[in-house]
């Protein structure tokens, strides 16, 4: 059985209400399918389906529309069999800050079934009978109560059969172009694109008026079904126009305007009370209560965020669902306070709002640059930027205004980085930058900060704190004099242009700064007067000329960003805001600040709803790839952990990056995530050069180990006794087994890399420990090399000398046979032996003598050639191994 109940738990909960709205509920119950006919003509009286399900549905409506419309479903069922059960009551409807919505049921009326009867019948709470009675030919009858229903006296509805009761719920549909139409530009571009418009409004049998002064082209739209139609055909049109080359498009702003008792004439757009000059362009306007109507097939955009309460009459602008609910899109939801929005009327040329002449401007007593205030800012969660701005508002008043300096001195609380953050947006323009424009001698503003130089001047600096304490009489008296000092110096003109501004004549402020440009010496100092300049014609409302000053700027600084900006909020301001997003598109890609600044900026009022909606697709890109981002950031947590031993130089390093990277993915914020995106970008590039030059240095210390134990090897393999080496061939093998390893292994693996970095220092204290043992064993080696080069040598040496000696001693006795009387020839004739014996001796000694002193001589040559031959024997029967 049918429960209201089934339908009030699949309503959306609603935590925090943008808008609360009371009206009527609408409860059916049928059986078997819906009839087109219900749905089709509540929507024509205005009443908004909440919830449907395939034999019940909730409406709502906040006019007695609604009572109309069941009379009229009521006679038509007298004619049709229609078997349904109806049940009008009281209801309020919640409104969400992303323009979702909810209903407020009583409680006496949330648990109610119903069965479907057998012909239609409409129930009606009894607190509903004056509304009902107010409606011409409707009255009601008690009907008592019913099982399932809430406790109460129901009524029945009197329906007079002789009315037709036909929706008053009516439209007039204005289209008013951007631009002025004495304009040559406007007049063109507005003619091509009229054309079009104006064949759709005939082809669809509307009759229109079009007022060729002011550009209106209006027309009624007398059922919800034309409204719909038109605004479907109306956005596809400017959708073909602006995709095709060929056709011209020209912007304009839409609304569709209850007719109430508005007369059908051409003085009718400039009585429906609405501030053409703010609505966002190509989008077309309407109630909220019509915008929930059309949303089956259009997104709602709010028209303003402030944060005014709001109702049910209050503006929003709708697009198309170009495929469906399934499409992406969204807005990001960032309410400007009300004190920076709600004000009408001239803006302030040092801050730009609307509440304060520019003499008053509080940016006057703020005496130093907040430039971090964007680092700052991006630490926040987009979240709490909202409630920050909601904040706002409760701390400060278009009449105290000045209360926002409280807030800009405010360390603790996003409110003060808020507040800051809104009056640095137009810094340059204020006199804390002439200061420093003054002092620096940079020719680009990136560097304006590094080459400040001491103040000099003399009249100049007390005329600037005068100015900053509207003191104008002191100062122009200061300025008049520094004049005549420094005749060629621009430093007065530019004093007397803040001046002039302040006391409201914007002309001759024009002229000096004018003066001041031409006499500057730098282009930074150029640009920035032409930026002011630009500045000035802007807030005064002559946005085509301060574009091209802002142009001019941006040529004489191109690094400088300040004017391409105000390009894009000028376009806005013109109402071009698709224009505008491509220059803020370009910034935020040069500068992920800038987003923030778009979110804040006040200034940018008129295109917010089309801005937002484009930063949502930004930021939703962006929040997309952060997601697999932040993964990946944890993965080389245990990439670094599983590739870099602790004591690793670049392993702490690493970390600390990384640590600064997980702190971005954090924060849910546009430019953290852009700072997470281009962080891990540089992250990974410099994680793959340090594991390049790792490999690469694990490579060359494979290179140099391999030489070392290849010549390890050599020294070893003339090692006499080879079964004394045991612990050494052991230390050896380990050593060519691992290098072995390394040289086949993918280096650029994390544990691969970690384990070969590991081996290599195994390596080489194994190296270490062999070149230790190898000493001995070269003692060994070359000791007995020596010894046997010595035993051949004096082999050879003994040979030679007792031959010698036995070929010699009896030759000398022979050839001395005739010396007679000498002592030595007497005394080796009558002792032969034992001199033979003493000079085989002597002989000996001789030659070990001088086997000693060849085998010195020659032994390093001669190791040399052996281990030579060693080698080349090596090489032709081993292949190599390492």
């Amino acid at each position: 059985m049918p429960t209201i109940a089934k339908l009030a738990d699949q309503l959306p909960e609603i935590t925090q209400s943008r808008l609360v709205a009371s009206g009527y509920g609408v409860w059916m119950v049928w059986s078997g399918k819906m009839n087109a006919a219900i749905g089709g003509t509540l929507r024509e009286y205005g009443v908004i389906e909440v919830v449907r399900e395939e034999d019940q549905a909730l409406w709502f409506c906040n006019t007695v529309e609604v009572f109309r419309a069941v009379a009229r479903l009521q006679i038509w069922a007298k004619v049709n069999n229609l078997k349904v059960f109806c049940q009008i009551f009281p209801m309020t409807m919640l409104v969400g800050y992303s323009m979702e919505f909810s209903m407020s049921l009583a409680a006496e009326l949330d648990r109610q079934t119903a069965k479907t009867p057998s012909e239609f019948e409409v129930w009606i709470h009894p607190k509903l009978k004056d509304a009902v009675a107010g409606v011409p030919g409707l009255s009601t009858r008690e009907w008592g109560q019913l099982e399932g229903l809430a406790p109460v006296d129901w009524l029945a509805l009197n329906v007079d059969q002789s009315l037709d009761y036909e929706s008053t719920l009516r439209w007039y549909f204005i289209i008013k172009p951007l631009g002025r139409m004495t304009d040559k530009e406007s007049i063109v571009g507005w003619r091509d694109f009229s054309g079009e418009i104006t064949e759709l409004i005939k082809r669809l049998g509307l009759k229109y008026i079009s007022d060729v002064n002011e550009g209106f082209l209006f027309f009624p739209l007398d059922s919800f079904r034309l409204l719909k139609t038109f605004c479907s055909e109306i956005l596809s049109l400017i959708r073909d126009v602006k995709d095709d080359e060929e056709r011209q498009y020209w912007p304009i702003v839409m609304a569709a305007v209850p007719q109430g008792r508005l007369p059908f004439s051409e003085e009718m757009p400039k009585k429906v009370g609405l501030d053409w000059n703010r609505l966002a362009p190509d989008f077309p306007h309407v109630r909220i209560a019509d915008g929930f109507l059309l949303s089956d097939s259009f997104h709602i955009n709010e028209a303003r965020y402030g944060t005014e309460q709001i109702s049910l009459d209050s503006w929003v602008n709708i697009s198309l669902k170009d495929g469906g609910e399934q499409d992406r899109h969204g807005t990001i939801q960032v309410a400007l306070p009300n004190v920076l929005v709600d004000m009408e009327g001239a803006e302030c040329f040092y801050c730009g709002q609307k509440n304060h002449a520019p003499g008053d401007c509080p940016t006057k007593r703020i005496s130093k640059l907040y430039s971090n205030v964007w680092k700052q800012l991006a630490q926040y969660n987009l979240e709490e930027i909202g409630k920050g701005m909601n904040n706002i508002d409760s701390k400060v008043s278009v009449e105290n205004f000045e209360d926002m300096l409280d807030l800009v001195a405010d360390k603790k609380n996003i409110e003060g980085v808020l507040a800051r953050a809104i009056f640095e947006i137009n810094v340059p323009c204020q006199l804390r930058t002439l200061n420093i424009m003054w002092r620096s001698r940079a020719k680009e503003w990136a560097d304006a900060m590094k080459s400040l130089a001491p103040p000099e001047g003399e009249y100049i600096w007390d005329a600037l704190h005068k100015l900053q304490e509207r003191s104008y009489d002191e100062a122009e008296e200061l300025i008049k004099q520094a004049t005549l000092k420094y005749q060629r110096s621009y430093q007065p003109h530019s004093l007397s242009g803040f001046l002039f501004l302040d006391r409201g004549d914007p002309n001759q402020a024009l002229f000096h700064w004018q003066e001041a440009e031409r006499m500057s010496y730098t282009p930074m100092q150029q640009g920035y007067f032409s930026f002011l300049q630009g500045r000035l014609m802007e807030v005064e409302g002559s946005l085509k000329e301060a574009v091209t000053n802002y142009k001019r700027a941006n040529s004489f600084s191109p690094t400088w960003l300040e004017p391409v900006y105000r390009q894009g909020v000028c376009m806005v301001k013109m109402g071009f805001t698709g224009q505008a997003l491509d220059v803020f598109r370009d910034l935020v890609s040069r500068d992920p600040d800038m987003f923030n600044r778009i979110l804040v900026d006040p200034e940018l009022d008129r295109g917010r709803v089309q801005i937002m909606s484009a930063m949502w697709e930004w930021w939703a890109d962006a929040e997309d790839r952060v997601k697999q981002v932040r993964e990946d950031v944890k993965k080389l947590f245990g990439d670094i952990t599983e590739r870099f031993d602790e004591n690793h130089h670049f392993f702490e390093v690493a970390n600390e990056e990384l640590e600064r990277l997980r702190r971005y993915g954090e924060v849910d914020n546009y430019v953290s995530f852009r700072m997470l995106l281009r962080g891990k970008d540089k992250f990974s590039s410099r994680l793959d050069n340090e594991v390049a030059r790792e490999v690469k240095r694990i490579n060359a210390n494979v290179e140099y180990l391999s030489d070392r134990i290849r010549e390890i090897q050599r020294e070893a393999a003339w090692f006499p006794f080879p079964k004394l080496l045991l612990e050494f061939n052991k230390d050896f093998n380990f050593c060519v087994d691992k290098i072995n390893w390394i040289k086949t292994q993918p280096l650029r693996q994390a544990d691969i890399f970690r384990k070969s970095m590991r081996f290599l220092d195994e390596i080489e204290e194994h190296i270490d420990t062999l070149q230790g043992r190898l000493v001995t064993l070269r003692i060994v080696r070359d000791s007995t090399l020596f010894v046997l080069m010595l035993g051949r040598n004096f082999i050879w040496f003994e040979l030679i000398g007792l031959g010698l000696a036995l070929v010699g001693l009896p030759a000398f006795i022979y050839f001395t046979r005739d010396v007679q009387g000498h002592w030595i020839v007497e005394s080796i004739r009558s002792q032969q032996w034992e001199f033979t014996k003493g000079l085989v001796i002597i002989l000996s000694v001789l030659c070990l003598a001088g086997a000693a002193i060849k085998s010195g001589l020659g032994f390093e040559k001669r190791k040399r050639e052996l281990f030579e031959q060693l080698d080349e024997e090596m090489r032709s029967v081993a292949p190599r191994r390492y």
